[in-house]
């Protein structure tokens, strides 16, 4: 079991970064209690242990009424240190503007099919009042990008905001003394983007909408680029490789019992135990696992619920595949609920921006072939060819954070596979079977378009024959599981990258 980061390890550390990188300098003001708790998505107290902490540390000072000021002054040194961090991940920070520019225009384009005309219209207004401070830092965290996260708040699934805003934070840049800043320059020459943004969410073509919003994230990375020339110029010989951007989905939602009951779903799908057979015994588990003999428990519990396994007393726990039944009795149980809405919402969010994510292997389809051949000859059991297609493509996606933010949702999705395989929407499981051999058949002959095809209607029919199970078990909060409306215009993109790349003109590089 890997360990798990505290919110508040987390929300420290985050902000530590920021202090003594030079994205929050001396004097600055820190966000309320409230928009931290917003940002991060924590509760009141973990806000207030952290300030505590950062207080005691001597990073920030405090003052009855008044928000929290940053007390931290870096020296010169400082400044080179920083410099040369920023520029250690040069290549990062351009990849999570890229990432922004693929993920983020999709999602604001789903999240306002939820709103009410009204809503939208309100947003739309707050958007076009929101005064962009000029310095350092305040871009990620300004009205605008607050009103964008209430956007996306309007759609139910708090991955959306989450992973918006750890690439915000990993993409901001701090403006170092001695050189401009370069969110100044983006705001001085913005002439109401925003509002002209905002505006193509309010119709129904989701191109316009990639367009507009494409043009703010682009934008906004060419300045930084030119930044981050210029302390080049300053501090040069700075090797790259370094990494800032983290997401991780499971943050706060990781139950240690529900990871036991997905992976040994899996070792039961990929046939290590055999329906019939018997599960190792609570004493091995909890050996073999690291943890206590009640938690296995728990998560044995979840197999019975789930009707994957059966367990009597005296004789263990065996696996029962062949008539898997589930308990709708087992969402009486919080974590397990829980759990379930977890993998409904990244299936959900990965619906929304797979279309886009594919076109960026699209001329990298023989490497993506080549590795979905090599899984394939280490996978078994009725989720081999997914996990085989998923492994290639996700291991060709040739932007880090894009790749990071995709496997973070992947690795949430196991319920799904077990659903539909095992459970009583088992009724999809031979078009998902058909659909997971024409993307491979596709990779075979070396067909971007056929594979990205294959690929989206896999997620897509996965999405609905869970919410219909879902829903038909009683799980609270179903009618927000929509699908996304088909991406027809990043599918072609798919087509137009590929023809480039046949006619010499794509590029693998990034």
């Amino acid at each position: 079991m890997e360990r798990k980061t505290t919110l508040f390890e987390y929300v420290y550390g985050d902000l530590v970064r920021e202090i003594t990188g030079g994205a929050l300098r001396p004097g600055d003001t820190l966000p309320s209690m409230g928009e931290l708790g917003k940002r991060y998505r924590v509760g009141a107290r973990t806000v207030r242990d952290v300030l505590k902490a950062l207080k005691d540390d001597g990073y920030i000072a405090t003052e009855e009424r008044r928000r929290a000021t940053v007390a931290f002054r870096s020296s010169d040194d400082d400044v080179e240190r920083a410099a040369r961090s920023l520029l250690a991940r040069r290549d990062e920070l351009l990849a999570c503007y890229r990432t922004l520019e693929l993920v983020m225009p999709p999602l604001y384009a789903f999240a306002a099919r939820h709103c009410r005309a009204d809503e939208l219209a309100a947003l739309g207004r707050a958007l076009e009042r929101a005064d962009v401070e000029n310095r350092s830092g305040d871009w990620r965290l300004s009205r605008s990008s607050l009103v964008l996260h209430e956007l996306l708040d309007k759609a139910g699934n708090p991955l959306f905001s989450e992973c918006y805003a750890g690439l915000e934070r990993a993409s901001a840049v701090p403006a170092l003394p001695g050189f401009a800043d370069p969110y100044v320059r983006a705001t001085e020459e913005s002439d109401n983007l925003l509002g002209w943004m905002f505006a193509s969410l309010s119709g129904d073509d989701p191109a316009e909408v990639q367009r507009r919003f494409g043009l703010l994230y682009r934008g906004t990375a060419e300045y930084v680029e030119r930044y981050l020339d210029e302390l080049d110029a300053a501090y040069p010989g700075t090797e790259g490789g370094g990494r800032g951007f983290s997401w991780n989905a499971r943050t706060g939602r990781s139950y240690v019992h529900a990871q036991m009951a997905r992976d040994l779903v899996e070792r039961i799908a990929v046939g290590e135990f055999p329906d019939g057979s018997l599960l190792p015994s609570i004493a091995s588990l909890a050996q073999s696992y690291g943890a206590s003999a009640s938690t296995v428990q728990k998560a044995l519990g979840v197999l019975n619920a789930m009707g994957v396994a059966s367990t009597s007393n005296g004789r263990g726990t065996q696996v029962r595949t062949s008539d898997a039944r589930f308990d709708p009795r087992a969402l009486a149980d919080g974590s397990f609920r829980r759990d379930l809405q977890v993998f409904a919402d990244a299936l959900q969010m990965f619906c929304i921006v797979l279309p886009a994510a594919l076109g960026t292997v699209a001329d990298r389809i023989d490497g993506v072939a080549g590795d979905a051949e090599r899984a394939l000859g280490r996978e078994a059991g009725p989720w081999a060819v997914p996990k085989a297609l998923m492994e290639g493509f996700l291991g060709n996606v040739p932007l880090d954070p894009l790749r990071d933010v995709l496997g973070e949702l992947n690795s949430l999705l196991l319920w799904g596979y077990f659903l539909v395989f095992f459970g009583p929407s088992g009724a999809s499981a031979p078009v998902l079977e058909a659909l997971g051999e024409q993307g491979l058949e596709a990779l075979r002959s070396r067909d971007a378009v056929g594979f990205a095809r294959a690929m989206d209607g896999y997620y897509r029919l996965m999405l609905a024959a869970v919410r219909t199970f879902l829903e038909a078990a009683g799980m609270p909060g179903t009618e927000r599981l929509a699908e996304p409306a088909p991406d027809a215009t990043a599918l072609a993109r798919v087509s137009a990258q590929r023809s480039n790349s046949s006619n010499g003109k794509g590029s693998a590089k990034t």
